[in-house]
């Protein structure tokens, strides 16, 4: 786990640091893949954050969702900026498939199906296959 030292935010099954940002997988059957991307350094809103700060986290966002989205075979990285569910700035990269998703047309929030976690062993290898891929990107956790 990965914890914030001022808001105590907790990125689970961390996969990958990047430029001002970590990566932990969020266990959720319905979307494979599906990642939190928080900034490292704490901030409540995005507003807050220096200029430099916000345009990294973008940049992070969008490697960060081009690796999901090979690594899971999704069609898109849906991108939720998030500040509602915790005193942090983070968000949720959520990979949709039109072979798998019953409504791609609808945001990840409104979609019908229950959620739940994925079970042990494909949370296990979805947090390895993650891990992996960000490694190869040159954004893996060694040396953090």
């Amino acid at each position: 786990m990965d914890i914030c030292r001022e808001c105590r935010f907790v990125v689970v099954n961390p996969v990958g640091r990047l430029t001002v940002s970590r990566v932990g997988l969020l266990s959720d059957a319905r979307f494979p893949g599906r990642s939190i991307l928080s900034l490292r350094d704490h901030y409540d809103d995005i507003a807050d954050a220096p200029a430099e700060i916000a345009e990294l986290f973008l940049v992070d966002i969008q490697f960060a969702s081009r690796i999901i989205r090979r690594a899971t075979g999704a069609d898109r990285v849906d991108v939720v900026l998030s500040g509602a569910a915790g005193p942090h700035v983070h968000a949720h990269l959520v990979p949709r498939r039109r072979d798998r998703d019953p409504r791609p047309d609808l945001g990840p929030d409104e979609d019908p199906r229950a959620c739940r976690p994925l079970e042990p062993l494909p949370e296990a290898m979805a947090v390895g296959l993650l891990a992996a891929a960000f490694d190869v990107a040159g954004a893996g956790l060694a040396g953090t």
